[in-house]
């Protein structure tokens, strides 16, 4: 059944921007939780259908018909994905506030999108530009930080190693985000542009918040958690505690050809400052199996 609003929102119009593949139950999930907010507006909706054979777009538009669902052909992952999606949105005839990067396994809190906002308009820089992260948790174990803002402790010495930022009530400073739940104002996107295409599925927001730093723009977390998420399984990887050494090695050189390896080589010859530097990244998780360290 298609879901109307009896009332339109008021106050700044937010593009949201979305990409999905083949989850459809999860993806209508996700929206029923966005339109319960009440600053969304269903034809500011913009999602990419990736190449979907479960009928996820025809889904989507049967819920919300006023959306933007855009066809992709399966190759775009969650970076195209997303910067196809930002390109529609900016092409589009409404002059957008804010930019929200939402990933469909996201379930959102109610209220959810309104802190959002609230904390992102005082922390706007003189300017505008600010990126707000929102953090999600899990329902198991209940209340668990899954993704949001990430801090950087040893930035000089170690510029990839991150925290994972919990929220405190208030907004906080991160160093980047992830981009399950993210604001991005209208002055920040004047500024830095979509997402890299250097990037074909993941590192991309990370990346963001980065260059998001580089050049000044402010990068917070929201005081509040604003979704569910559940963690990525590790299950049959090279973080997965339960295999061999031998496994996980095994894993983790599959991983390093695959397209989060690409991804991660990218990011890092992007964001370290010396090939040495570099190279110990790209060993790090190797090391980290025979010495039986755990992933951090």
């Amino acid at each position: 059944m298609a879901i109307t609003a009896s009332d339109q929102p008021h106050g700044p119009r937010i593009a949201v921007l979305m990409t999905c593949h083949n989850r459809r139950e999860t993806t209508l999930d996700c929206l029923r939780a966005l339109a319960a907010q009440a600053e969304f507006r269903a034809e500011d909706l913009f999602l990419v259908d990736d190449g979907s054979r479960d009928g996820t777009g025809r889904a989507v538009l049967d819920l919300l018909p006023q959306a933007d669902v855009i066809e992709g052909d399966g190759t775009l992952f969650w970076n195209g994905g997303m910067r196809l999606a930002w390109e529609r949105a900016n092409a589009a005839a409404t002059n957008y506030d804010w930019y929200f990067w939402l990933n469909d396994d996201v379930e959102l809190l109610p209220h959810a999108l309104e802190g959002m906002l609230a904390d992102a308009e005082q922390s706007r820089d003189e300017r505008g530009a600010v990126i707000c992260a929102g953090s999600t948790i899990s329902r198991l174990p209940e209340g668990e930080v899954t993704y949001g803002g990430h801090f950087r402790p040893e930035p000089l010495r170690r510029p990839l190693r991150m925290r994972l930022a919990i929220p405190d009530g208030a907004p906080q400073k991160v160093d980047t985000i992830s981009g399950n739940a993210v604001l991005v104002s209208a002055a920040a996107f004047e500024r830095l542009g979509s997402l890299d295409p250097m990037f074909e599925h993941i590192y991309g927001d990370l990346d963001y918040g980065l260059r998001a730093g580089a050049a000044g723009v402010p990068c917070v977390l929201a005081g509040k958690p604003v979704g569910y998420c559940a963690a990525n399984p590790v299950a049959g990887s090279s973080l997965d505690p339960a295999l061999s050494r031998l496994a996980r090695l095994r894993a983790r050189w599959r991983e390093a050809g695959a397209i989060h390896g690409r991804d991660w080589r990218r990011f890092v010859a992007r964001h370290s400052r010396s090939p040495l530097t570099r190279l110990g990244h790209r060993l790090s998780p190797y090391v980290r199996i025979l010495l039986d360290r755990p992933h951090q």
